[in-house]
C-alpha cells in the first residue's frame, strides 16, 4: 500500500538506514543443503541400509529450521540509501563490520526499474542498467534497529525520485507479458496431461493435484502485482 508522505519528508530526507539481504544467495544455499541432505539420506536408507547415518541426515535437514533467524542474519548488511539529483547510492556493511562496500548508480543509466513484495518479510528493489546489468535489493521489513527507515517509506521515495526522472517503472515477472504467456502454457500442459489421464483410464496423480495448486497460486500473485502495479503507475 502506498504511504503519503508529509511535506518535510518529500522536502528533506535523502537518506534512508534499512537492512537488505542476499535472498537470492540465502534462497541458493538453503535448498542446496536440503536437497543434499535429502539425497544423502535416500542413499543412506536404501543403498547402505544404515539407519544411524539416515536418522544422522534427517537431523541434519531439520537443524537449519530451529535456527532460521540467525541465518538470516548472517546475510544480512546494513545499508544507507542516498537519494541525490543525479544519482543513487548503497553503502552496505556487514552487521558487525565497519568494511563499508560503495555502490552508486547514475540515473541516467538506469533503463528501468521493478518493485516487488514477495512475501510479508521483505521488499525487493531492482535496477535494469542500460549496459544489461541487473541489481536486486530485497529490503527487510522486519524493524532490527531504532534507527531503522520504514520499508515501505523507502520503497516509496525511491520509487517517486526514478519516476520523477521519468526512469520505466516496469511490472514484475508475474505482472508482465511473459508472466502471462508461461501462466498459458503451463494451463496448457495440465490439461494435457488430464485428457491423457482421462483417455487411458487412469487416476489423476498427486503431481497433478500438486500442479493445480502451483498454478492457482501463480495466478494469485499475478493479480496481486497486477493490482500493485497498476495502484503505483498511477501515483
Amino acid at each position: 500500500m502506498a504511504i503519503n508522505l508529509d511535506s518535510q519528508l518529500q522536502t528533506n530526507l535523502t537518506a534512508f538506514n534499512t537492512y537488505i539481504i542476499y535472498r537470492k544467495e540465502w534462497a541458493l544455499k538453503w535448498f542446496s543443503a536440503v536437497i543434499i541432505f535429502v539425497a544423502l539420506g535416500f542413499i543412506s536408507d536404501k543403498y547402505l541400509n544404515s539407519r544411524p547415518l539416515t536418522i544422522l541426515f534427517l537431523i541434519l535437514l531439520i537443524v537449519p529450521f530451529l535456527f532460521l533467524k540467525r541465518l538470516m542474519k548472517y546475510f544480512t548488511r546494513k545499508v544507507i540509501i542516498q537519494l541525490d539529483t543525479d544519482e543513487i547510492s548503497f553503502d552496505i556493511r556487514k552487521l558487525n563490520d565497519d568494511e563499508e562496500q560503495k555502490q552508486r548508480y547514475r540515473l541516467s543509466d538506469i533503463a528501468s526499474y521493478q518493485i516487488q513484495f514477495p512475501n510479508d518479510r521483505f521488499a525487493c528493489l531492482i535496477l535494469k542498467l542500460k549496459s544489461g546489468e541487473e541489481k536486486e535489493f530485497s529490503f527487510r521489513k522486519q524493524l532490527l534497529s531504532d534507527t531503522q527507515s520504514n520499508t515501505d517509506v523507502v520503497i516509496e521515495r525511491v520509487h517517486k525520485t526514478l519516476e520523477q526522472h521519468q526512469i520505466e517503472f516496469a511490472p514484475s515477472f508475474y505482472a508482465s507479458q511473459k508472466g502471462l504467456y508461461t501462466i498459458i502454457f503451463l494451463v496448457v500442459l495440465l490439461c494435457l496431461a488430464f485428457a491423457t489421464a482421462i483417455y487411458l483410464n487412469k487416476n489423476l496423480p498427486l503431481t497433478i493435484l500438486g500442479s493445480v495448486a502451483i498454478i492457482a497460486h501463480i495466478l494469485s500473485r499475478r493479480m496481486s502485482d497486477i493490482n500493485f502495479y497498476r495502484k503505483w503507475k498511477r501515483t
